[in-house]
């Protein structure tokens, strides 16, 4: 079901989580979402010596989660303004908090950035990023180099991509990116990859086979695009690494924002699920995993 009343977003105080609000404003303004920053102050470990006992943990001193909960009220005040706002600041492993309050607030939508900077960003994901986009349920809103601001214009979620695979979940990501590109009056457009890669083997096939899985894809493209209601749209089949793939569409149509699937609460996992990291890391714009 879609829904963003709420948007969560973790706050860390770095340039990057602060160039994250052009776009969770943005989001909020059309949904007329309650934003919720989050800040986790790690607790303090002892490590002991070398043969003696197990790390000690201990709280966080008083004066330091004072300072931070101080931090925290002066943060994005500007970039928020008009927004439903509330903070919270909260001692404890961030992962496991950001999850409990994922669940405790009904959120619909969790925006932060990725790490990873020049030549390195394709490599690099936060381990918070990575192990949140694994546990919590709700779509994930992340974003790399967001610690330049975007353009104005880039903010409107003009053109939409969204990527898919045709696995269990290819329905409510469709119907998801839908809903969204239709909520921002933005051009919708998708793309499916035939892997060209698997194992470290190139897969090489005949122009007859090419011609046939493509035309197979096309047809399972337009059949879930007619059950979502989406009338008509531009559909993209390529062939090749699938992350490469679905980021070079992307780029090259001048897609502001990317949605992706990014497997089944079962753990099932369909071939973007296996490639979701590698796509968030190249996306040349924000990435949505649902």
């Amino acid at each position: 079901m879609f829904s963003i009343s709420r948007i969560l977003v973790p706050v860390d105080f770095s340039n990057r989580c602060l160039g994250m609000m052009p776009y969770v404003k943005a989001i909020a303004q059309r949904y007329n979402s309650e934003v919720i920053l989050l800040h986790v102050v790690n607790p303090v470990y002892a490590i002991p010596d070398p043969g003696g006992s197990a790390p000690a943990l201990f709280p966080v001193p008083q004066r330091i989660f004072k300072e931070r909960a101080e931090e925290l009220e002066k943060f994005a005040v500007a970039e928020l303004q008009g927004i439903p706002l509330r903070r919270l600041a909260y001692e404890g492993n961030p992962e496991s908090q950001i999850a409990s309050v994922v669940e405790a607030e009904s959120i619909g939508l969790v925006a932060m950035p990725t790490h990873g900077y020049g030549i390195l960003r394709r490599w690099l994901i936060g381990s918070v990023t990575s192990k949140v986009l694994h546990d919590v349920s709700c779509p994930v809103l992340t974003g790399v180099h967001t610690e330049v601001q975007p353009p104005l214009t880039r903010l409107k979620f003009s053109n939409v991509v969204c990527a898919i695979d045709f696995n269990r979940q290819s329905p409510t990501t469709v119907a998801w990116a839908a809903k969204f590109a239709n909520d921002f009056g933005a051009k919708l457009s998708f793309v499916h990859v035939i892997p060209g890669v698997s194992s470290g083997f190139h897969l090489t096939y005949t122009s007859d086979v090419k011609q046939e899985m493509e035309g197979l894809a096309r047809k399972a493209m337009e059949e879930l695009q007619k059950n979502a209601g989406i009338e008509s749209a531009e559909n993209s089949v390529q062939e090749g690494d699938v992350s490469s793939g679905v980021c070079s569409f992307a780029e090259s149509t001048g897609a502001d924002l990317v949605i992706i699937g990014r497997g089944l609460p079962d753990g099932t996992a369909g071939r973007l699920r296996t490639n979701a990291y590698a796509i968030i890391r190249q996306s040349p714009c924000p990435v949505i995993s649902v």
